[in-house]
Formats: C-alpha cells, structure tokens, sequence
C-alpha cells in the first residue's frame, strides 16, 4: 500500500504542474507584451508537465497492478483471519449467554422444588404448635403443678469425707488427700489391732503416683474406745498423714478410755498406731536430692532464679550447671550446679 500512495501522490502532483502551465500558457498568447522567448519557455514547460504526467500514471498503473496481483491471496489469508476472530467472539458470545442463564436460574428461586417443600414443612411445624400445651407442661414442670419438695426431718447419719491437708511443693500428695473408704463398728469387745487393716501409701518428693494416702478402714467402738496398737508400725508416715488420722480419730472417738487401753486422742505421751515420724519423712525426702554422681546434661540458664527454700538451686543469667532429671508432675528440674543438687523451675 506504500508503493501505491506513492506513485498516486506523485501522479496528482503531476496533473497539478501541467494544468497549471497550460492556464500560464493560455494566458502568454493572449498578452502581446510577452517575447517570444518567453512564450517559447511556457510552452516548452507545458510538454515537460505532460511528460511527467504520463511517467507517472505508468508508475501508478505499475503500483496498481502489481497489488491487484496479490488481491487473490490476500483475499484467501484475510478470510482465515477474519472466520478465526468470528468463532471466538461466537464463543465469548456463548459464555456471556450460559453465565447469565446461570444467574437468572439463581436468582428464579420460585422454581426450585425443594422450595415448596420446605415452606410446607414450615408452616405445618408453625400450625402444629399449641400455646395451651406449651402453659401446661411450663406449669407441671416449672410452676405451680410441678412436684414439691418440702423439707423434712433426717435422722443423723455419719457422713464420709475426703481430709485433705495442706498441699506442700516437697510432699506432692494430690489434692484427693485421704479418704476414709470403710468404717467398722465394733461391739463391746476389743479386738487385737493388726497392721494389715491400714494402708497407708506416701508419695515421694517428685514424680510419684496420684493415689494420695488412703485409710483402708478404721475401727471404731460404740462406747467411744479405740484399741490400742504398737507405736512402731513400720509404715510410712508424713505431716499430712498425721493431720488426716487425728481428725478422723477425734471425730469418731470419746474420751474415756478403759483400764489397760490407750487412747489415740492426740495426748502428750500416749501412743497413736498413725502418729508421724518428722525425722524419717525429712530423711525419706531428703534422698531424691542426694548426689549419687550419676552425669548430667550441661545447661545455661537464660535468667536469674533465687532460691526460695533450701532444696532450690539459686543461679544467674549465663551460669552453667548440669540437669539430672526432666521437668516432673509438680513443674520442677533436678539440677547440680557446684557440688549441689538441688530443685529449680525450667525455663
């Protein structure tokens, strides 16, 4: 197309310059005053416009036709185009059309057949519903028809209860604390204490069982007398223990005490089958803390920490000690830092 415009420009230009000599030329033959030079110039100027003129229509023909050569393959390659730019917009066209069918069956709910069903059920349930049966079960189980349940007059029984002590971070006994789980009434008579009807199981410092301290059974007389038992039972025994039995016993004991019976009330110098040993429970949790040289995994500790009882290491940022054992039930690490084992939090 470049060629074309071209050699058509060229050709209007041309035909401009000749008409544009034959008007001069016309004009110079009419004028007298012109010499016959110059008369002579004009015309010799209108056959050189005519000249170009054809020399450029043959070019412009030339530019023609050589284009009108290609029409057929231009023709032939802008169909395929052209038939390639109608199937997608017949597509584009086709997805337009699909997507707002799409829309218009959602937003055309009338149609739906779940939709008829369910406000059938909603009306029915809505039908169903009785305000009378409603006031009447409200008033059987809520109001005045419902069951009344008037105090009355309960002869005394003997109740029983977990005696729990106070938690200890060194004695990790679990809030359950002790329970009585038997009581037996005896006659008048007075049996031989044996060992094997208490049990009593204490924990150690850190990372025992849960089962607490449990009393297996405790006998009681109905004239208020306890039998008397050996001073050394050899069971374990702690503070908690001690608390829990005294109470239980005052609670089920009278003071009076026959003649050759020993009375387990707590008095200065008499004997108690549950009494405590602060000097065995002290040696007996001391062990855990005994340093036996087992190795340790070495440590650093990220902050300071102060001992806040004698069985917890002390330590400040960046020193370096060694861990003996993992974090246990109660939060602590056993730890030797300085030829000292000892207690601290983890990090």
């Amino acid at each position: 197309a470049g060629p074309v415009n071209k050699a058509r420009s060229d050709y209007h230009t041309a035909c401009k310059g000749e008409r544009s000599a034959t008007n001069q030329e016309r004009n110079a033959s009419a004028d007298s005053s012109l010499s016959p030079d110059q008369a002579k110039k004009l015309q010799d100027r209108v056959a050189k416009c005519k000249e170009e003129v054809q020399r450029t229509r043959e070019r412009y023909e030339a530019a023609l036709q050589e284009i009108n050569d290609y029409n057929a393959k231009y023709m032939e390659d802008m169909t395929v185009v052209f038939e390639k730019c109608q199937e997608f917009e017949q597509r584009r066209l086709q997805f337009f059309k699909e997507m707002l069918f799409a829309i218009h069956g959602c937003l055309n709910i009338s149609v739906d057949p779940e939709l008829p069903q369910i406000y059938e059920e909603y009306r029915h349930t809505i039908q169903n519903a009785d305000a009378s049966k409603d006031l009447k079960w409200w008033s059987n189980n809520h109001g005045v028809g419902m069951a009344m349940n008037w105090p009355q007059f309960e002869e005394y029984s003997e109740e029983f209860r977990d005696i729990v002590g106070k938690s200890s971070k060194k004695a990790a006994i679990p809030e359950s604390g002790i329970t009585l789980v038997n009581q037996h009434k005896i006659g008048e008579e007075l049996p031989e204490y044996t060992p094997e009807v208490q049990h009593i199981h204490r924990k150690e410092k850190k990372g025992l069982d849960a089962g607490g301290i449990t009393l297996t059974s405790v006998s009681t007389r109905t004239d208020g007398v306890v039998p008397s038992a050996p001073k050394n039972q050899g069971t374990n025994k702690g503070p908690k223990e001690t608390t829990g039995t005294n109470h239980s016993t005052a609670a089920t004991t009278n003071n009076s005490t026959p003649t050759g019976t020993t009375n387990t009330n707590g008095r200065a110098g008499e004997s108690n089958p549950f009494e405590e040993d602060h000097e065995d429970w002290d040696e007996e949790s001391n062990d855990a803390l005994v340093d036996n040289g087992e190795p340790g995994v070495p440590v650093r500790a990220l902050y300071d920490y102060d001992g806040a009882e004698a069985d917890e290491l002390s330590f400040k940022q960046g020193d370096q000690f060694e861990k003996l054992e993992d974090e246990d039930e109660q939060g602590w690490c056993k730890g030797r830092k300085d030829g000292r084992v000892g207690l601290y939090p983890p990090t």
